[in-house]
């Protein structure tokens, strides 16, 4: 076909489930809320995972474009199946890339990774990612003179800032809200580290970690730091809504990053936002702007940070930056022109 309008469009997309706890179904599941059902045909949309590659061939052969949201390291490899089978059988293609160390992943595998990961992108009709980072990253790959030729879009991920509450915090809230996988590449140990140290200036201190554990050792860490730091499970829903609105300051102290979805949360919600200075993150949160930057792995710089975040002395400061950031999430992390975006990438120019 040669066109096609957006409303008639059969997607195929292809990511984990819209039920498991991460940064990509995050995503996908903001497309449906955005209205993604009302604007593709309802029979033949499907979201599937690995274990469901049976029932992507089964449906493959009625899909306009298949989207694929990869990330890197096992998840690319596995879903390069699927995009090797979308490209077998003529679809369009768009590979949505999330972030992770992907350059990493790719280097340590050798020149004959780095082949195959060129020819599995070359697969693809559009390419997305979510910062200009990424996309000069992906630029850059090259084997024997071959480079990845398709069209590269950055789109970094957005969010609908309408189902957020503003919460105007006040400078005596000394909670501090973490919200992700984890682990030591979070930056979780250094943020213990530094609630730890700070309980001794503010007694009432407490961090609130909300996520899946995977680094057991982290759970010690944990008890360690007493009653200064609890661990509330993966919160989703309005158990999000709830912890957004009853902690004043956000940490994110990650080692990498693509672009969080949940700095956007925090952002909108009047959290202060504390993260590093990596990957997709300086995109949304601009030192002394919008929130506080960090040097990764540096658990001295998280503990200024944090201290600076939780000064009551600077009240005023905290007021200017929370504003910036929502103001921010609305004019350039909006869900509406997000979504118009990829209404005009799915058609076929």
């Amino acid at each position: 076909m040669t066109q096609a309008r957006a409303d008639k469009l059969k997607i195929l997309m292809v990511g984990p489930d819209r039920s498991v706890h991460g940064g990509i179904s995050a995503v996908v599941n903001s497309y449906y809320e955005a209205g993604l059902d009302d604007m593709t045909d309802q029979p033949y949309k499907l979201l599937v995972a690995v274990a469901a590659y049976i029932r992507f061939r089964m449906n493959l052969k009625w899909a306009d474009v298949v989207h694929v949201h990869v990330a890197s390291d096992n998840s690319f490899r596995r879903k390069s199946f699927f995009i090797r089978a979308a490209h077998k059988h003529g679809k369009r293609i768009i590979i949505h890339q999330h972030g992770g160390d992907l350059a990493g992943w790719v280097a340590s595998g050798g020149p004959d990774r780095q082949a195959g990961v060129i020819e599995v992108l070359n697969m693809a009709d559009e390419i997305i990612v979510i910062s200009d980072a990424y996309r000069d990253m992906i630029s850059g790959f090259a084997h024997n003179g071959e480079r990845v030729h398709p069209d590269i879009h950055v789109m970094p991920n957005a969010i609908d800032i309408s189902r957020y509450e503003y919460t105007g915090h006040t400078d005596t809230e000394h909670r501090i809200l973490f919200l992700g996988r984890i682990c030591r590449d979070k930056g979780v140990s250094e943020l213990i580290s530094a609630v730890s140290h700070l309980s001794g200036i503010y007694p009432d201190i407490r961090l609130v970690l909300g996520g899946i554990w995977e680094d057991a050792d982290l759970r010690e860490e944990m008890k360690s730091a007493g009653e200064h730091v609890e661990y509330a499970g993966w919160l989703g829903g309005a158990d999000k809504a709830r912890a957004l609105s009853e902690c004043s300051v956000f940490a994110l102290p990650s080692y990498f990053e693509g672009q969080s979805v949940s700095i956007l949360e925090a952002m909108a919600s009047g959290c202060l936002v504390v993260a590093s200075d990596t990957g997709g993150i300086p995109m949304m949160v601009k030192d002394g702007e919008t929130g506080i930057l960090v040097s990764p792995r540096d658990a001295g710089s998280l503990e200024e940070a944090l201290m600076r975040a939780l000064s009551a002395d600077l009240h005023a400061e905290h007021v200017r930056m929370r504003e910036a950031a929502r103001d921010m999430v609305h004019s350039e992390f909006n869900m509406d022109d997000y979504m118009k975006k990829l209404m005009q990438l799915y058609v076929v120019q």
